[in-house]
């Protein structure tokens, strides 16, 4: 297994991990519950996986896999978005008083993270790589 596979690996974990992640706290929401330590904990779990993933992807970028990319800087911007969602959010979110508005801001902020995940893997798919 290269290096590749295990980025392009690591890309379909995520998503699909903040997906479930936003999906978690919007169920929360819905049930006028405040998120917990499960949630929180599955946040550092997809906090960490973002991070493995974009160690890999710089691993990829100094091997000079760039260059096969049409917008690599794109790529590159995504990635560091992705990484640093997830603790700012909660930085800035952490201060509401309200247990149920943190709830849907961190749900709403997942949401937004996949997005971005889903957009990152169109920027590699489109230059086929």
């Amino acid at each position: 297994m290269n290096w590749v596979e295990i980025h392009r690996g690591l890309a379909n974990a995520c998503t699909m991990f903040i997906a479930v992640l936003g999906i978690w706290a919007f169920f929360l929401r819905v049930r006028s519950r405040p998120l917990d330590g499960s949630w929180f904990g599955a946040a550092v779990i997809g906090e960490l996986l973002l991070l493995a993933q974009f160690c890999v992807g710089w691993i990829l970028w100094f091997q000079g896999l760039s260059v096969v990319l049409p917008r690599a800087w794109i790529h590159v911007l995504y990635g560091v978005v992705a990484v640093i969602t997830l603790p700012a959010a909660y930085a800035y979110f952490s201060r509401i008083s309200d247990a149920r508005v943190q709830t849907l801001a961190m749900a709403l902020t997942c949401l937004f993270l996949w997005g971005i995940l889903l957009r990152a893997t169109q920027v590699v798919y489109i230059s086929g790589f």
